[in-house]
């Protein structure tokens, strides 16, 4: 085969798999982002009707990121966190958005101050609704919903669709042009590669067994940082609990490595808000009493570990004794 049949089948490869990604993106419902806009304007319609209005305005919907969203009202108006709550499940489960996604009232002073928020994954079990029960009075807010990025899957379908195909095609075009070298070389050496230049000797030759190893080949392993039973790996974002391993996200990782080296320690909250939040430009106290809950709850696989709230002070990661 020589090399201009290996060229034609790679381009007829490449051309193959962008069609097939091209295709994807076409199958999907052209009117997919106007229904998503949509539906928040339920959202907000129905938290209105609700709250006793019927006739205020629901400004425009804003799109703030591709699967991120903004609701804005004309008129104040109160709400309970509990209706919000299943409000906002029953409508998003009826027009069968994704499952995964967090949502935040903000209010509308200067402040942008998150007075409430939650969120739900795909496995209900590992919701977080927090201070239910507990009428909000009425004021100016707005609600933003946020789709997570590994629920919504079927947003992102022609990004992803595109990167594989692009991954694929640039593997296909590495395989082809290895292979025309190897075969080039064969060529030249008369089909008959010598010891000092074929691949598959090199590679079959056993290492001398009084030989020193090649410590520039070693592969050095993270250490991780013992938490009571637990071993927390920053660069991984794992924490490890005998055979289990539990996953976290960048910001817990984030935040539990700031407890991990202060254990024991009482760490301010404005300590904690700067340290993980100041390289986004916007420092939410409320985020961080979540993403601390959210912590709590992995680090429940050791019992004698948990993060404390020392009152007008800030969090502690405690080590109860054995």
């Amino acid at each position: 085969m020589n090399r201009k049949t290996l060229l034609a089948i790679g381009t007829v490869l490449i051309v193959l798999v962008f069609w097939t990604a091209i295709r994807g993106r076409a199958a999907l419902p052209n009117t997919y982002q106007a229904t998503e806009t949509l539906v928040m304007r339920q959202i907000g319609h129905q938290l209105l009707l609700k709250a006793g209005d019927s006739s205020s305005r629901i400004f425009p919907v804003e799109e703030l990121a591709g699967n991120e969203y903004l609701i804005r009202f004309a008129a104040p108006f109160a709400f309970v966190p509990d209706t919000l709550v299943a409000t906002v499940r029953q409508v998003i489960a009826a027009n069968n958005l994704p499952s995964g996604y967090v949502v935040e009232v903000i209010h509308c002073s200067p402040s942008s101050e998150v007075i409430f928020g939650f969120q739900v994954y795909k496995d209900s079990t590992r919701d977080l609704v927090p201070c239910l029960g507990r009428q909000q009075e009425k004021a100016c807010y707005n609600i933003r919903i946020r789709f997570t990025a590994t629920e919504a899957g079927s947003i992102n379908l022609f990004s992803s669709g595109l990167l594989t195909g692009s991954l694929a095609a640039i593997s296909i075009s590495l395989l082809f042009s290895v292979l025309y070298r190897k075969r080039k070389t064969a060529v030249r050496a008369g089909n008959m590669p010598s010891p000092d230049t074929s691949d598959s000797i090199k590679m079959n030759i056993p290492a001398p067994i009084n030989s020193q190893p090649d410590l520039s080949q070693e592969v050095v392993t993270p250490t991780g940082i013992a938490i009571g039973h637990l071993l927390f790996f920053r660069e991984s974002q794992q924490l490890v609990a005998g055979s289990a391993i539990i996953a976290l996200t960048a910001k817990e990782a984030k935040l539990l490595h700031v407890f991990a080296n202060a254990q024991q320690e009482i760490i301010d909250r404005d300590q904690l808000m700067k340290e993980v939040w100041e390289d986004e430009g916007v420092i939410v106290g409320r985020s961080l009493d979540m993403f601390v809950s959210k912590l709590r709850k992995k680090l429940q696989a050791d019992p004698q570990v948990t993060i404390l709230n020392v009152h007008g002070k800030g969090y502690k990661l405690v080590i109860r004794p054995f």
